[in-house]
């Protein structure tokens, strides 16, 4: 069996960066149940005392290393026309989740999580919950700068919408492509568009 090669020492910052990168990279090589604190330090050039005094544990770790990857992702930006706005994020989300390794590592913690209640409940906070609340938020302010219906409740279609991308990226055959986004998003307005 190949060693590898002695990593770079690194203090601080620098370390829980290099930590989470290798950790990715890893998730991707092995996925998450070949995936292991001893692993991620040898691969790191670290004890593993190193990683535990940052993480309790590799879904704990793991999640570090998606959410650094991943969450800027979520980001809205505010152009002032709301389909555009939701139109670009969809995009840009859908296509760091194909593309790896961030693609392949998430699928594989949301099959871990199917039978780990304390890690699926760690997802949904730190990122089903954070992509829906994002969205709430933009169509929120779309809705009290007149784009959308006054009297309608977003809440639901916050969920809808991002559940649906999800839902086709992660269990279908079928891409998520600007097809699919511009189709779910005509749906949205044509349900929620101020007339």
């Amino acid at each position: 069996m190949a060693t590898e090669p002695p990593a770079p020492r690194r203090r601080g910052a620098a370390r829980t960066e290099a930590l989470l990168q290798v950790t990715l990279d890893l998730a991707a090589e092995v996925g998450y149940a070949g995936l292991s604190i001893e692993a991620i330090a040898r691969r790191a050039g670290v004890g593993k005392h190193t990683v535990y005094r940052r993480w309790p544990g590799k879904a704990a770790l793991l999640l570090d290393a998606l959410h650094r990857a991943w969450m800027t992702d979520l980001d809205y930006g505010d152009t002032g026309e709301i389909r555009s706005d939701l139109r670009e994020q969809f995009l840009r989300s859908t296509a760091a989740l194909a593309d790896p390794p961030i693609g392949q590592v998430y699928r594989a913690v949301i099959a871990e999580a199917q039978s780990d209640p304390a890690l699926r409940a760690t997802l949904y906070e730190r990122f089903l919950r954070t992509a829906e609340q994002r969205t709430l938020e933009r169509i929120t302010r779309a809705q009290r700068d007149g784009e959308l219906r006054a009297d309608a409740d977003l809440t639901f279609a916050a969920e809808v919408m991002c559940g649906a991308l999800y839902y086709r990226h992660l269990l279908t055959p079928l891409p998520v492509d600007e097809s699919a986004v511009d189709g779910l998003l005509d749906m949205f307005m044509d349900a929620y568009a101020a007339r």
